[in-house]
């Protein structure tokens, strides 16, 4: 299992055909755009996960500044043959392990409604549920 920050043209495309596919196609939506500016923002960190060479899982890290000790996962997705594996988990670790060693402290998402039950398996809070997307957060350490 490997995370990587995507960086090359195979990575960008692997990357953008996870997102598009799980989090906007399986969701009956159309709207992905791979040419956001945001992707590329100084202190975004476009993070891919593969197991055995195969590219499974993307996040993103924003970080809003580098005195911040708070980033932010963006986009959050794991192939669908890919979950109830613990794939998912391993991801996340790995992604909490880059995060702490920028500095971070605490970590942000606003996760689908179907995923939260996912983060706080794993030890992510849930801060507030009512938001279309419910806002957690984890600590650490």
């Amino acid at each position: 299992m490997n995370l990587i920050l995507v960086h090359d043209e195979i990575a960008w495309k692997a990357y953008h055909s996870i997102r598009r596919h799980v989090l906007f196609e399986l969701r009956g939506r159309v709207d992905y755009d791979e040419t956001l500016p945001d992707e590329f923002k100084s202190g975004h960190f476009p993070l891919l996960f593969s197991v055995g060479g195969r590219p499974v899982g993307t996040s993103r890290l924003d970080i809003a500044s580098e005195e911040d000790e708070m980033g932010t996962l963006r986009l959050v997705a794991i192939l669908p043959e890919y979950q109830r594996q613990g794939i998912g988990r391993a991801m996340m670790d790995e992604v909490e392990k880059f995060a702490a060693a920028r500095g971070l402290r605490q970590l942000n998402v606003n996760a689908a409604h179907d995923a939260v039950s996912f983060y706080q398996k794993i030890g992510w809070h849930l801060v507030d549920g009512t938001r279309k997307s419910p806002l957690m957060t984890k600590t650490l350490s």
